[in-house]
């Protein structure tokens, strides 16, 4: 068994200590000895359209030369580009102060649901989170995955767990080409949690960052884990339907199945009828079978 998610105790995965441990190390610079620190001016052209796209907050001061929204953008979407020398930070030949960088508002800032079962989170978006307490948690997506803005930690930001929880759920069924062991750390509850609300009902569904896209399958099976992957049912629903398949030769033509509480006969060829995209794992014997083997 292949479980590809665990790394550490804390439940983070590689890549997001990899970008932990790089902004950590970006803002514990140290300052050189004798070196002299100023508050560098950022040219920003296109500064007013960044104040019009209302991702600032409302009480940013008017007196500081705050970095424009393709810069900050920029930024987001890969630390890599940037170090830090004493109190300045420096991306493409450019230096600013953590001052220099404007605050996200959440309150502005959409929240990301499904559209006909398709989460799509866009690419190099900002949105937030609404957690079970009400609080808005700001996130951010890059080319490929979703997860903190990484400016609000340039910033100062605390470490936000439920963020972090919340983008390696959705980050692990974007990259999983099979989630059945998702309850191995997330529990039934909290997964159905994610998806009500998310706005995602049973059935296929999909999850998009920038040109990336994972299907899946959502069942409310009595003994479902939930979430299986899409090959996966496939590969169950060809079993249950085509001709040749040994799923059901302990029964007999004429038994009664129920998939999805809805009847169906066990034909000659011991097949059921079954239309694709119905909950196959909702699955319910024939009453007079008891563990495989037919009674009176």
């Amino acid at each position: 068994m292949n479980i590809n998610f665990y790394s550490t105790a804390a439940h983070k995965d590689i890549r997001s200590n990899q970008k932990r441990i790089l902004i950590n190390t970006l803002l514990n610079g140290t300052k050189t000895k004798g070196e002299k620190q100023q508050d560098t001016f950022l040219p920003a052209p296109k500064r007013g359209l960044a104040y019009k796209s209302e991702i600032y907050t409302a009480n940013m001061g008017k007196g500081i030369n705050y970095i424009s929204q393709d810069f900050l953008n920029m930024i987001n979407n890969d630390i890599s580009l940037v170090k830090k020398t004493g109190n300045l930070y420096e991306c493409a030949g450019k230096k600013f102060s953590p001052e220099q960088i404007p605050e996200i508002n959440t309150d502005t800032l959409q929240e990301i649901r499904a559209e006909k079962n398709v989460l799509n989170f866009g690419k190099n978006q900002y949105f937030k989170y609404i957690s079970k307490d009400g609080k808005g948690h700001s996130l951010y997506t890059d080319s490929n995955l979703i997860g903190s803005i990484y400016s609000e930690v340039m910033r100062g930001a605390p470490y936000d767990k439920e963020l972090e929880r919340y983008a390696r759920f959705w980050n692990y069924l974007m990259k999983s080409k099979d989630p059945i062991y998702i309850t191995l750390e997330f529990p039934l509850d909290e997964v159905k949690n994610y998806l009500g609300e998310s706005g995602i009902e049973p059935g296929f569904f999909s999850v998009k960052m920038g040109e990336k896209e994972n299907t899946h399958f959502y069942s409310t099976g009595e003994n479902s884990v939930l979430i299986y992957s899409k090959d996966r049912y496939d590969e169950r629903y060809r079993k249950m339907t085509e001709a040749g398949s040994s799923f059901f030769n302990n029964y007999e033509p004429g038994d009664v199945w129920k998939v999805g509480g809805k009847e169906y006969v066990l034909s000659d060829d011991r097949t059921l009828n079954i239309p694709y995209g119905e909950d196959i794992y909702d699955l319910e014997a024939p009453s007079n079978y008891k563990w495989g083997v037919r009674i009176n």
